[in-house]
């Protein structure tokens, strides 16, 4: 069977369940929409409401995320900056431990060298 007549079938079902429900309904034809309407209009205060409360949700989700974005922001330039800081303090270790080994080094280059000479 196709997906088409499958929609069909359906369809007609539900037709014939209607005409069905309203013939042998108990209730007449005026109390009958007179139900729908109250239940209808009680739906769409539901939806109304669901809606408003999603809304509301959304709205704060949103405010949350504007402010991790901003707060991630700050956090981000802040970390920068301390990286730089530690960076510049780490070159200037480096350079001064490479300064004293050096002179550690010609220090001991030159002590071995007198030795050699003294010897």
């Amino acid at each position: 069977m196709s997906t088409k007549n499958t929609v069909i079938g359906v369809l007609a079902g539900l037709a014939a369940g209607v005409a069905i429900g309203v013939l042998l309904a108990p209730r007449s034809g005026k109390e009958t929409r007179e139900l729908l309407k109250k239940k209808g209009k009680k739906r769409r205060e539901e939806i109304s409401d669901l809606l408003d409360r999603g809304y509301e949700r959304w709205k704060q989700a949103r405010e949350t995320v504007v402010e991790r974005a901003h707060m991630t922001k700050a956090d981000i330039k802040d970390f920068l900056h301390f990286m730089a800081a530690e960076g510049a303090d780490l070159k200037d270790r480096i350079t001064s431990d490479g300064k004293g080994q050096r002179r550690e080094a010609s220090a001991s280059a030159k002590r071995t060298m007198d030795q050699t000479i003294n010897n």
